[in-house]
């Protein structure tokens, strides 16, 4: 297409070269000679030899002339997939702010070309088009129009972020905003390194309506070595108690790493260290331990060293040391010497015991744990008040008597979805099969099962189990019966013995497992802890503290730099902080209650963005390709302008200069043409 094509008037210059070379042509004349020797001495030039090269000179001076006129038409090749219509432009720039940016680029860092490929964009367009920049953060003042001054601003702002995004679902967004806008030209630019964990290209959302361009910036695989996470032994902690961390480390690189040190601090202060090798793209794990010295917050992180990428050598977590499990046993038969024996004297365990008659259910939630210690039958009050005890996290232990009412305890197991009681049996047996990979027995026996002391039974119920059954078998029988099952009700659970606990019955309550098995009820009775959390999370946190509605928490950080208002909604019977990226530095945090610390949460960078490995511009265009994403391209250069390369694609690509190039080629060809060695005749 020729964008002056009134220049083609110049055309009628190409007459002059015609003219010249019909002046010049000329007859060959007739030259006699007397002796006819001398004919040997001439060089003859031919006729046809004289007229090709002429015609050749003459085809070169044509060709200059029509390259030149063409260069003044300035013609261009144009995709009409990318041509401008008429109602508007509006523009949305969407900038990977992730910490992967961080790593070298041309300017520095990727986020800074980055910043450079955006203020290229903005001046490719009028300066009457709309523009949005959307960044990981998706924050609501990113989803507004901005003229290009204010856009240039709101460039010059952004900054590595903690949020982790993929790709899918910021262009869904943008699209959607995009769509929002009545202009007939939609554009969408995604500047990123495309990182692989997070450039989910073959699910991007396809839209005929918006031409998206991607932009990749040419990451480099860097090697990395981070803590990538840490898992505690136990789900409730207590003065005096050792704490066991298991701290795995993952190194994304190419060598190997040998003695990587590795360290525990707890309130400011060291408390452990160890050391690890880990093989190239390989993973390891460390072991540290520390002995709980006071109540209340406990705060710590565990760290290493390694450069240039930072942000993921450091670990923060957040631990609730109890003080005291509120315990309640209700008897049916009076006081149970076993259970008194065990938890009376303990000072985790704040043990109580009172007779059926006079249990007061308004009451009942203030423990964790209640045993129902053989109770002749369950009344529908008590078990309506029991499961919402359980639903909301507590845990409760049935112990049933000899002579029980079996109806009215199969009801309430069959609402809690449990083993129901059948018949009772007489005779003696033994424990069959104990499951100590259970949650109930982690971390308490070491070695094999089958070195075990099990317990038998002279007299039990016989434990049905039906389709709407959801318990586990924690101590089965020779017979195959159940001796001690293990049901989730809700946020809670509920535990079932086959046989009361008494040594009438069993020898259970003299053998070593009864210690773990009972306590370990109580101590789990906690509410599970999360010892922290990511910054990218979105699900409600659940809360161990009570917070007052008419009161404003605050979530402060240990230095007092952050200090922000959550969200802090009751779901159920327990309290949730739904985080909204308020929290945007890893670190440790309290949550304050009329100036008193109250409970402490841990957040960590998201370990999407320590893995830096990246897709090339190969790949990008391959997977566009194989996801069919017509209105989608990819930017070929990271150093092309895209100022040129919008202009180019809406404006088409000029071809004038292949024009000049061409007609200084036509008159190279000319000049030699003319020059070329020439052997006149002589006379």
């Amino acid at each position: 297409m020729l964008t002056a094509p009134l220049f083609l008037i110049g055309l009628v210059a190409v007459g002059i070269p015609i003219a010249i070379h019909l002046l010049q042509l000329r007859r060959y004349r007739k030259v006699y000679f007397s002796n006819v020797d001398m004919l040997e001495e001439l060089q003859n030039e031919s006729r046809r030899q004289n007229n090709l090269r002429k015609l050749l000179i003459l085809l070169a001076r044509i060709l200059a002339i029509v390259f030149l006129v063409l260069a003044f038409c300035r013609p261009v090749v144009r995709n009409n997939s990318a041509q401008l219509q008429a109602g508007g432009t509006v523009v949305s720039v969407y900038i990977d702010n992730s910490y992967s940016m961080e790593s070298g680029g041309m300017e520095g860092s990727l986020i800074e070309s980055a910043k450079v490929k955006a203020r290229e964009i903005a001046e490719a367009y009028k300066p009457d088009v709309q523009f949005q920049l959307l960044t990981n953060d998706a924050r609501g003042a990113q989803f507004r129009w901005l003229s290009r001054e204010e856009f240039l601003a709101a460039v010059d702002e952004v900054e590595v972020s903690a949020v982790t995004a993929k790709l899918s679902s910021v262009a869904k967004r943008q699209n959607e905003f995009l769509r929002s806008s009545t202009a007939a030209n939609r554009h969408a630019y995604i500047v990123s390194d495309f990182q692989r964990t997070t450039a989910d290209v073959a699910d991007y959302p396809a839209d005929s309506l918006v031409l998206a361009t991607f932009i990749p910036l040419g990451g480099t695989d860097v090697a990395n070595v981070y803590i990538d996470s840490a898992e505690f032994n136990s789900p409730a902690y207590f003065r005096g108690a050792t704490v066991r961390v298991e701290v795995s480390v993952q190194n994304h690189g190419e060598k190997s790493v040998e003695s990587l040190p590795l360290r525990l601090f707890v309130g400011g202060k060291q408390r452990a260290l160890a050391s690890v090798d880990i093989a190239a793209q390989g993973h390891a794990t460390a072991t540290m331990s520390f002995a709980i010295e006071g109540e209340g917050t406990l705060q710590g992180y565990v760290e290493t060293t390694d450069y240039p990428i930072t942000f993921d050598d450091r670990l923060y977590f957040s631990l609730a040391v109890t003080h005291q499990v509120p315990m309640l046993a209700i008897s049916g038969t009076g006081e149970n010497p076993n259970l008194q024996r065990l938890f009376a004297g303990d000072s985790l365990v704040g043990y109580h015991q009172i007779p059926v008659s006079q249990v007061d259910y308004a009451h009942l939630t203030d423990n964790r744990f209640i045993v129902l210690d053989e109770l002749h039958s369950i009344s529908s009050g008590m078990a309506h008040t029991l499961k919402d005890f359980v639903s909301d996290g507590g845990t409760l232990l049935i112990v049933p008597a000899e002579n029980a009412e079996v109806t009215s305890y199969n009801q309430f197991l069959a609402s809690m979805q449990m083993p129901q009681l059948g018949t009772w049996a007489n005779g003696q047996t033994r424990a069959e099969e104990i499951r100590l990979d259970a949650d109930l027995y982690r971390g308490v026996f070491q070695g094999k099962e089958a070195d075990m002391e099990r317990p038998t039974v002279t007299g039990h119920y016989i434990l049905s189990t039906t389709g709407a059954t959801v318990s586990q078998p924690l101590i089965r029988l020779l017979d195959g019966s159940i001796f001690l099952t293990e049901t989730q009700v809700g946020s809670g659970h509920c535990y079932l013995f086959s046989a009361p606990l008494r040594k009438e019955h069993t020898d259970f309550v003299q053998q070593a497992l009864f210690v773990p098995t009972l306590y370990n009820m109580a101590l789990f009775s906690t509410p599970v802890q999360q010892p922290y959390h990511l910054l990218t999370a979105t699900e409600p946190i659940p809360l161990t503290g009570s917070y007052d509605a008419e009161e404003v928490p605050h979530l402060q950080s240990a230095d007092g730099s952050v200090d922000v208002i959550p969200d802090i909604r009751r779901m159920g019977a327990m309290q949730c902080m739904v985080p909204h990226g308020e929290i945007s530095s890893a670190g440790n945090y309290i949550l304050r209650d009329k100036s008193k610390a109250a409970e402490g949460l841990s957040f960590n960078y998201s370990r999407q963005e320590s893995d830096l490995a990246f897709y090339d511009r190969s790949e990008v265009k391959k997977m566009i390709a194989d996801a069919h994403l017509d209105h989608c391209s990819v930017v070929t250069s990271a150093d092309k302008s895209m100022t040129d390369y919008i202009r180019q694609r809406s404006q088409g690509t000029p071809l004038w200069r292949w024009c000049i190039l061409l007609t200084l080629l036509a008159l190279l060809a000319e000049i030699l043409l003319i020059r070329l060695p020439q052997k006149k005749n002589r006379p």
